[in-house]
Formats: structure tokens, C-alpha cells, sequence
């Protein structure tokens, strides 16, 4: 974890910086929370977490808008963590679903670094032993996860949700596409209706009010940086290759390119995307042959294998991660 003190020196762009002299204790939040944030390195809130976290206080349903990397993770991470706090109850009262077991387990990275002293959350994704998931739903006030795992707890009885208050979808966008429709669709039958909803997003396009009007009461927006979907301290450049009908000349043309820039750019670490799962096992090893270490995660490794390399990425063990879109930093 970051030094706090350390932490807030950082140079912090318009887009996630205050102009109002606020800090986190200025939003009426408990003690246990404060305390979370301070030794979480959460000194100062970014725009969209002074203007979101009032609101949900006050229980009412919340469409969340901005640009990734602007806070909205510690969002719902502090409303979580102050559900669990009012109602005092040991059961299970917040369920958060994610697109992917990354997401997720970086959500629940979130919420126990804040809650570490208090709160009992836990991670239910695919990929994982179901007997370690029935001895973590016993000792589980939030639970975090993937759509399908969590429906199969549910299934089973192995997840009660009975006593449900606050009922979140981050990367909602992506949640909301037919792929996960089913699943979204019972788990939120298995609800009780007097819940909060929260939906969080980087976009709103245009389906997701559909939803919002079905699953949700009268929600209230909050919606900062719509046009600029950008942080302002990212520089972004693109690079025009020849094209092939052969895909192997294809591929050897981006990866001259790619060399060229990593050669050229000054960088601690880089994340490599990529469109298809075996490209990404190509690409990191045509990068390794070039003498650029990397490792790579996609969606056809074994789960120990992907948090393995986002371990390594974190730990600054890895200096190029090549991935599918697996990978979300918040």
C-alpha cells in the first residue's frame, strides 16, 4: 500500500482533481471508513467520488458516469463499507458483480484494502474450487463476483440473499449486453425489492436506460467527463500498417511497429492489448524472442495462471503485459 503522505503529492490532472479545499472527512463518513481511506492512501476525493458518495448515502438508486481511472471503484467501495456499518449485521448485505474474475478480484482488492479492520468481503469467481466457496459464504458481508458464479451459488443455496441492501454492476455497460442478460435477469429476481441499485459505467450507451427504468427506481444521475472519454495525463498515438491477406505478415508488421515504440518510449511498465486470446500468447513470446520480457493473461489460462501474471504486474516484477481486455486499472 501507498504512503499516504507520498500519495497525495502526486500530480493529479483536472479530471480527478478538486478545486474545493475538501477532504473525505468533510463527506460525513464513519470513523472505521476514514480510518480505511487514510491508511489506504485516500486523503482527497476525486470529483466524481465528492459528487456520487452523498447521494448514495442517502439510498437512493445511482447511475454513475466517468471515465475510467477517475474513482469510481472507491465509489462504491466506501457505500459498501458504510451499508455493512449502519445495519450492524454479520450476514451478507452488499452483492457486487463485475464482467471479469480481473475486475472483480481488483474490486475486492479495493473494498478490503478501506475495510481491512471491519469489514468480511469475499470474491466468488469462476475458475475457483466451489468447497472454497462454501466455507467463504458463511463469513461474507459483501459479496463481489463474476454473473455466473454467483448465479450458481445462488442455485445451489449457498447464497442467501435474503438480507441483500445495495445490489452493484460495474463495467455496467458491458453487464448489460445480451451475453450476460440471463444471468442479470435472475440474479436480480433472487433480490429483495427494497434494495439500492447502483450502476457504474465509463459510457451510457443508449440500451442502458432501458435497464435502468427496469431494474431500477427513479435513479439519479451523476455523469462527469461524457465527451472526453480520456484522462488528460494519457497521451495516446496510433500507427498505420501495411496490410496483408496474410495474417502471419500482418502480425510481423504490427509487431516491427510495436518494438519500435517500446524502443522509443520511456516507460516502467506497459499493457499490451490484444482482440483474440491466442494472439496474446504470440505476441508475448515473439516480444520475449525480441529480447522485450513480458508475460501474458487471457481468457483460456487457468485462473491461478491469470492472477499469477497480474501479481507479477503489480509486484513491478513484469515490465510488458500482454492481454485481452481482461485487464481493467481503476
Amino acid at each position: 500500500m501507498q504512503n499516504p503522505v507520498e500519495f497525495n503529492l502526486k500530480k493529479r490532472t483536472k479530471d480527478i482533481e478538486l478545486d474545493e479545499n475538501v477532504t473525505f472527512d468533510d463527506l460525513m463518513l464513519s470513523k472505521p471508513v476514514l480510518d480505511g481511506l487514510r491508511t489506504s492512501g485516500f486523503l482527497k476525493p476525486s470529483p466524481i467520488q465528492l459528487k456520487a458518495i452523498p447521494i448514495g448515502k442517502l439510498g437512493l438508486d445511482l447511475i454513475v458516469q466517468a471515465k475510467s481511472g477517475t474513482g469510481k471503484t472507491c465509489v462504491f467501495s466506501i457505500l459498501s463499507l458504510e451499508q455493512i456499518l449502519a445495519s450492524k449485521s454479520k450476514a451478507l448485505q452488499v452483492l457486487v458483480l463485475a464482467p471479469t474474475r480481473e475486475v472483480a478480484i481488483q474490486i475486492s482488492d479495493c473494498v478490503k484494502a478501506i475495510g481491512h479492520n471491519f469489514a468480511k468481503c469475499q470474491v466468488f469467481i469462476g475458475g475457483q474450487s466451489i468447497n472454497q466457496d462454501k466455507t467463504k459464504v458463511k463469513n461474507c458481508q459483501i459479496a463481489i463476483g463474476t454473473p455466473g458464479r454467483i448465479l450458481h451459488l445462488i442455485d445451489k443455496n449457498l447464497l442467501n440473499t435474503t438480507n441483500i441492501r445495495l445490489f452493484i454492476l460495474d463495467e455496467a455497460d458491458k453487464l448489460l449486453e445480451p451475453e450476460f442478460q440471463d444471468s442479470i435477469n435472475l440474479i436480480y429476481s433472487k433480490m429483495p425489492l427494497n434494495k439500492q441499485m447502483i450502476f457504474l459505467s465509463a459510457t451510457y450507451p443508449t440500451f442502458m436506460a432501458s435497464y435502468a427504468t427496469r431494474y431500477m427506481r427513479s435513479p439519479t444521475y451523476v455523469r462527469l467527463n461524457i465527451v472526453d472519454p480520456s484522462l488528460r495525463g494519457i497521451k495516446q498515438y496510433y500507427k498505420i500498417t501495411s496490410f496483408s491477406k496474410l495474417q502471419n505478415k500482418c502480425f510481423d508488421a504490427k509487431t516491427d511497429e510495436l518494438c519500435k515504440i517500446l524502443g522509443s518510449v520511456q516507460f516502467q511498465q506497459a499493457i499490451v492489448f490484444v482482440n483474440y486470446q491466442l494472439k496474446a500468447e504470440s505476441l508475448s513470446s515473439t516480444l520475449n524472442e525480441r529480447g522485450w520480457h513480458s508475460i501474458y493473461t487471457s481468457g483460456h489460462i487457468e485462473q491461478h495462471q491469470r492472477n499469477f501474471a497480474m501479481n507479477q504486474l503489480k509486484q513491478f516484477k513484469c515490465r510488458i503485459l500482454v492481454s485481452t481486455d481482461l485487464v481493467i486499472f481503476f
